[in-house]
């Protein structure tokens, strides 16, 4: 009886350590030092998916035979106002492609809390009530941070280590917590911190990985960076054709210069309001193994967002020969237990 206890009981912790993942990946500190070993020698294929349909996924794949190494979702659709709970469909996708052996990353496109209108609502905001317990704001934004939460409980629950993006591309004016909105730094580096202290203090969650970013390389890269201790990786969205451009590579040196994981968070071909269906995938890759080498993921954006079909990959031209690239590493060559070899002669 007692060795069947003892059993049990490491089952038991096997399955809260995501020993169901097969790249060897339990934990955040395992995470991030396996992203340490692709830096500077690989970048991981990544897209968006929204709210979890992997049918860009799938789609991908058909094309290229290669399964992407991550993909990232969302809890709220673009244009879903605050009378509507966090979608948490994501999940079941997220908990079956960590089985598989991929990397999970979480956006946040969370309603305006003060308006209820969607995240790009900038008709109004209680900036300087969303952190004071009694105000409606800071009601409703607790009220939906535990929700969030609750998802991410679940994903701990199974196992999967989550790359957190909250407060994207917050330099803007087009979301409603952006410093070039109503915001000011000083109140916007307070409200990451808070959520960060509430995720990880107040809710328990041991299992997030934080990504911060700013915005798109036209947007100071640092703009209102929360501090070390609050930040895993740093990342910059890049729309464009042109993804070695100046101003791309001038960011990617200033993410560098602060000694984080760097990551291209969201990629789209074209610009930032309409796709480029002639791009080719491979002009990407290329980019990446010339000019910005420590970018250890990518994450592209995807053809449903507002119908700005040409952002996601399998829009794109070459996405095989561009996914077979050894510079590449894919779902199914995600390993912390062995190193990945430096690439050599790839193009």
């Amino acid at each position: 009886m007692g060795t069947t206890l003892k059993s049990l009981l490491l089952f038991l912790a096997c399955v809260s350590t995501g020993l169901s993942n097969p790249a060897g990946i339990r934990t955040p500190s395992d995470l991030i030092a396996y992203l340490r070993q692709v830096s500077g020698s690989h970048t991981i294929s990544g897209e968006y998916v929204e709210t979890g349909d992997l049918a860009p996924i799938n789609a991908i794949h058909a094309q290229s035979g290669k399964w992407l190494g991550l993909i990232g979702g969302d809890y709220f659709h673009y244009d879903q106002t605050g009378d509507r709970d966090p979608i948490t469909t994501f999940n079941s996708s997220a908990i079956a492609y960590w089985n598989a052996g991929g990397l999970v990353e979480l956006n946040l496109h969370m309603p305006n809390p003060t308006t209820g209108g969607p995240v790009y609502d900038l008709s109004g905001l209680d900036a300087g009530g969303i952190l004071v317990p009694g105000t409606a704001t800071n009601t409703a934004f607790m009220a939906r941070l535990a929700k969030i939460a609750a998802g991410l409980r679940q994903l701990q629950d199974a196992g999967v280590v989550v790359i957190l993006r909250p407060f994207h591309e917050n330099a803007g004016n087009w979301f409603w917590w952006g410093t070039g909105f109503r915001f000011s730094p000083a109140q916007f580096i307070a409200l990451w911190r808070f959520t960060h202290y509430y995720m990880e203090t107040t809710q328990g969650l041991h299992d997030l990985v934080w990504l911060f970013e700013s915005g798109q390389p036209d947007v100071p890269v640092l703009a209102n960076y929360p501090g070390d201790q609050f930040v895993d990786i740093v990342g910059q969205d890049v729309y464009t054709s042109h993804p070695a451009g100046a101003d791309v590579i001038a960011a990617y040196a200033k993410l560098v210069s602060t000694g984080k994981l760097v990551c291209m968070s969201e990629f789209g071909p074209g610009g930032p309001q309409l796709g480029d269906r002639s791009f080719d995938e491979g002009v990407l890759v290329a980019a990446f193994r010339t000019q910005m080498p420590r970018t250890v993921f990518f994450q592209q954006w995807w053809d449903g967002n507002a119908g700005r079909v040409g952002w996601g990959m399998a829009s794109a031209r070459s996405v095989a020969q561009a996914l077979r690239n050894p510079w590449i590493i894919n779902r199914d060559d995600i390993s912390f237990e062995t190193a990945p070899a430096v690439a050599s002669g790839a193009k």
